[in-house]
């Protein structure tokens, strides 16, 4: 199987023994040159790589090479590290859906934040979601809050959404789109560009930092910015018998460095999100509509059952969706 390897060491603050000598494999669903690679999981690679005294090596394993069921690639032992993004995998993950839902935050480093205290191991959705299926997150991310760009018809207020196809991915997502008036299409990210083209969708709810990577800036023609829509997610995490194997210092070093990547890559999506929207506005004559404080009042309470309607659907499901929705809201 081909694979792009990438020789590498971790910073151990010691020297080991020769029979300390570590292995790590990551696996995961994107290009080797996405923002979440390079800005994140691989930004940590090269940080303990920095340090290290060439102890332990890993190899890379991109664009879905080892499977695109990451949760089985990591209990399988393919790989020890992997990217996991949870609206494609919500039958694995789904208590970790509720960093999708449009709730309050006031940008993509407090929502990360939020997400991380109760994703980080001994937080409770950890405990109820990862620990049981023998991973450990390393660090997560939350992208900025969804817009909703579309190609002919401008979205001034709710009544203009009305009837419109959007895209969603996801269950959090597609309830989201629902309440809203708008019709949910389920497409992944790959699939968004020939459908606007085609004009199978109107539009989606999507972030602006994500129209490069996909080629999307001068398909988008109009947005609505301002309501509280939610976000993606993206979780970094290793498989628990891995990480129990490894030695002390490594362990220490990864948490570092781990630390480092999550709250770089925060900053690096706000920053690219204010700028990916001057962009489409300089180059593509893209037109945003910031809506007013009552039309985004209006947007809110059509949202706000989402929520609570999810929390309730995952207590149904003996999952606590409504522990995990609290613990969300109120962590700082």
């Amino acid at each position: 199987m081909a694979a792009v390897a990438m020789a590498g060491v971790l910073a151990l603050g010691q020297p080991l023994q020769a029979q300390e000598e570590v292995k790590l494999r990551f696996a995961h669903p994107l290009s080797s040159t996405h923002y979440a690679w390079v800005e994140g999981l691989g930004r940590m690679a090269d940080a303990v790589v920095k340090a290290s005294d060439g102890a332990v090596s890993y190899e890379v394993y991109p664009a879905g090479q080892l499977g695109k069921d990451y949760v089985s690639v990591l209990n399988s032992k393919l790989a020890d590290i992997v990217v996991l993004i949870p609206s494609y995998a919500s039958d694995k993950m789904p208590l970790t859906t509720v960093a999708e839902l449009p709730v309050k935050y006031e940008d993509a480093c407090d929502a990360t934040r939020k997400l991380w205290e109760i994703a980080r191991p001994g937080g409770v959705l950890s405990e109820a979601e990862y620990k049981p299926q023998g991973m450990r997150a390393l660090f997560v991310t939350i992208l900025p809050g969804y817009k909703v760009p579309t190609t002919t018809k401008p979205v001034r207020s709710l009544a203009d959404l009305q009837g419109l196809k959007i895209r969603a991915s996801g269950a959090a997502m597609e309830q989201t789109v629902r309440a809203l008036g708008a019709v949910p299409i389920q497409l992944t990210a790959s699939e968004i560009n020939d459908s606007l083209r085609r004009g199978t969708i109107d539009g989606a709810i999507w972030p602006y930092h994500a129209a490069p990577p996909y080629e999307l800036e001068s398909l988008f023609k109009y947005g609505a910015e301002g309501p509280n829509l939610g976000s993606a997610t993206i979780v970094f995490a290793m498989a628990e018998s891995k990480w129990q194997s490894l030695p002390e210092n490594i362990r220490q070093e990864i948490t570092a460095a781990a630390a480092e990547a999550q709250e770089n890559l925060c900053r690096w999506t706000e920053g690219e999100e204010a700028r990916v929207r001057q962009d489409m506005i300089d180059k593509y004559g893209y037109q945003p509509t910031v809506l007013s404080d009552e039309e985004i009042a209006l947007w809110n309470e059509k949202t706000a059952t989402v929520a609570e309607g999810w929390a309730a659907r995952m207590n149904d499901n003996r999952k606590p969706g409504t522990e995990i929705l609290e613990a969300f809201r109120q962590a700082e």
